[in-house]
């Protein structure tokens, strides 16, 4: 036991101590942390690229447009409501029994759609004629809520799934993690867990890949319920794998003290008044606040595009379900590389340098894409480099889509986490939540707002490809204000440093 724990203190040297910084007798608690990552990013994983096939493909009425409206309307209400239910159950029953409600609770409605829903989604929902009907005899301004409303199977799927990023992946595997890590253990498996879990990610993808490559719609329609079914077999896995730590890992001295365990300060509570408040008053906590914001605005407005033009390049569900399976497969990829590269910039290069890597990438590939939607637009079947200009766009988008979401973890959470450092303790945490608070709704729900004021309220009932002057100006606008931010902050974030010394 001795020699066991003496063995834990020493430091790893050469290619072990960056790819497996991990003691023999640690392997029982690391290999599981990561298979419960793994699990979780699965389920994750396709859900996500289902929600999109069931409501732009599945849908009666069904188009991209439907999505910033679930976004604001449904997605927000719920995670707010989600969340509420979460600390209810933490206070009241403590964690582990709220980690088996909330998984139960996920996996018993996906059990339900596949058993009940989807095979009588013909009698639960509207046909396209009286949907058509509701339609033309309701303002405008209701055109695409309407079909959200009647295609209520897909649009709840859609919000739920939406969920399981918040809840599974955030909250329950990331405070698991903090409970059970310890404080010697946190350098070297935090960064491991994402890089072995995100494998979840490609798997998932892969496999989606594999039942929709080729597939009529009626063969995926039939494959829908074998992937769902492995949704929910790696639900019961992740509740198993859970199980397992509780008895085999959390019960041995050697891998588990709770003397050991980093303690999580509590996050301050900050309203939305007080938090805007908070914000004005700091020009600098601003800056930070505007990096969230443009952030969350550019992705979506990239991505609402790329998904409209998806959906008009490929008219059948297997088709864009393959293209969705492409994503994830490119941005578990991608997360292991960035990663990797990730860790070596922040060490390496400023922060400045590190923090405008992701607005400058974002902004070059999302550009790409547009240029080559415009060009599309004025010569339809067009060929560049060998291939169709609308299939180089829909590329160019996932490409863009991917990279964007795999160094948001790597580069951009960091850096940003990184410029609270030099703050005053009162200002560094008040400031945290008040960026939370107000960059992260205003980023989340900023992009979709831009699409449905154009779509619902400007010109009720348009398509979003109408609009796409627009949606670009928007773009360039939120990358230049993201990039000068981050000029502006690097100068503040600088001089407090200096100053501290």
């Amino acid at each position: 036991m001795v020699e066991t724990v003496k063995n834990s203190k020493e430091e790893f040297s050469g290619l072990r101590a960056i790819l497996w910084p991990v003691h023999n007798h640690e392997v029982k608690k690391f290999v599981p942390m990561c298979l419960l990552m793994f699990c979780i990013l699965f389920v994750y994983t396709m859900v996500r690229d289902l929600k999109d096939v069931f409501i732009i493909k599945y849908a009666v009425m069904g188009a991209p447009e439907l999505i910033p409206i679930l976004k604001i309307f449904f997605v927000m209400p719920f995670a707010f409501f989600i969340v509420m239910v979460y600390s209810t159950l933490i206070n009241k029953f403590g964690t582990t029994k709220t980690f088996y409600v909330m998984i139960t609770s996920f996996m018993s409605f996906y059990l339900i759609f596949i058993l009940f829903l989807f095979p009588n989604i013909n009698y639960l929902h509207l046909n396209a004629e009286k949907v058509k009907i509701m339609q033309d005899g309701a303002p405008g301004i209701f055109s695409y809520i309407i079909p959200c409303l009647t295609n209520w199977v897909y649009s709840l799927f859609y919000t739920i799934s939406e969920t399981w990023g918040t809840i599974a992946v955030s909250s329950l595997f990331w405070q698991f993690a903090n409970q059970v890590t310890k404080k010697n253990e946190v350098r070297r498996f935090y960064g491991l867990y994402p890089l072995i879990g995100n494998w979840g990610v490609i798997v998932s993808g892969a496999s989606l890949q594999r039942m929709s490559k080729g597939a009529s719609d009626a063969m995926f329609t039939k494959n829908v319920y074998v992937l769902i079914s492995a949704c929910i077999f790696f639900c019961l896995a992740t509740m198993a794998v859970y199980h397992y730590i509780h008895r085999k890992v959390m019960t041995d001295p050697t891998l588990y003290s709770p003397e050991e365990i980093v303690e999580k300060k509590k996050k301050e509570k900050v309203s939305m008044m007080d938090g805007i408040n908070i914000l004005f008053k700091t020009p600098y906590l601003l800056l930070i606040c505007a990096l969230v914001i443009a952030y969350g605005v550019i992705i979506n407005l990239v991505e609402v595009v790329w998904k409209a033009h998806m959906n008009r390049t490929f008219t059948d569900s297997g088709s864009y379900a393959n293209m969705m399976s492409n994503v994830s497969i490119f941005t578990g990829i991608f997360t292991i590389c960035a990663t990797i590269f990730s860790t070596y910039i922040l060490r390496r290069f400023s922060w400045k340098i590190a923090a405008l890597i992701v607005p400058i990438g974002t902004f070059v590939f999302g550009s790409l894409f547009y240029i080559l939607i415009l060009y599309n637009n004025a010569t339809p079947g067009a060929v560049m480099l060998g291939a169709s200009v609308p299939i180089l766009a829909v590329w160019v988008g996932l490409i863009a889509d991917a990279l964007s979401k795999s160094v948001k973890y790597c580069l951009f959470d960091p850096t940003k986490s990184m410029a609270y450092i030099p703050l005053d303790k009162d200002t560094k945490t008040k400031g945290q939540a008040a960026v939370e608070v107000i960059g992260g709704r205003a980023g989340k729900a900023g992009g979709a707002a831009v699409t449905f004021f154009l779509t619902n309220i400007m010109v009720p009932g348009s398509k979003i490809m109408r609009h796409l002057g627009i949606l670009i100006t928007v773009f360039v606008l939120a990358s230049i204000w993201w990039i000068s931010s981050v000029l502006k902050l690097s100068k503040s974030y600088e001089a407090k440093i200096i100053e501290n010394k």
